[in-house]
């Protein structure tokens, strides 16, 4: 049997690599005497991650090779990348509530989604929920508009 290298395999390889990386950095942090330390939940994740990248380096040695990306494809991944990217470098000075819409609106649009009011509500809507949860109940401080 042949072992192919597709995209599959090669980011299922990348994952575990990333996750075996955090593992080892998890296990280095110190324990707690009481609940939760602060290495726990990075190792519950890198575990997580470690699993999901065996599944995936299974999937891609035992699939066929496919066409791996359009030119347009490739285009809506880079904007992607670039606008969030921008987003973490402008939260800081436009804040959350006003600049996450935005990033919603404009990912919603590169995966196709084209009925625009439905976009601008949802995105909207999205972010005042976020916004409640992790600051009104959870008490998370976010990014407020601070230009001056």
């Amino acid at each position: 049997m042949k072992l192919k290298i597709t995209w599959d395999t090669g980011i299922g390889l990348g994952i575990i690599l990333f996750a075996i990386f955090i593992l080892i950095n998890a296990l280095g942090m110190p324990n707690s005497s009481l609940g939760l330390g602060p290495g726990d939940f990075p190792e519950i994740i890198s575990v997580g991650l470690i699993i999901c990248g065996i599944i995936l380096l299974i999937q891609g040695i035992r699939e066929k090779p496919r066409k791996i990306y359009s030119k347009e494809a490739l285009i809506s991944i880079f904007i992607l990348i670039a606008s969030g990217l921008l987003y973490v470098y402008l939260v800081k000075y436009i804040g959350f509530l006003y600049l996450t819409p935005f990033l919603m609106l404009l990912t919603m649009y590169l995966f196709g989604y084209r009925k625009i009011h439905y976009a601008i509500l949802i995105s909207i809507i999205f972010t005042l929920m976020v916004y409640y949860i992790f600051y009104g109940i959870f008490k998370v401080p976010l990014p407020s508009f601070s230009l001056f």
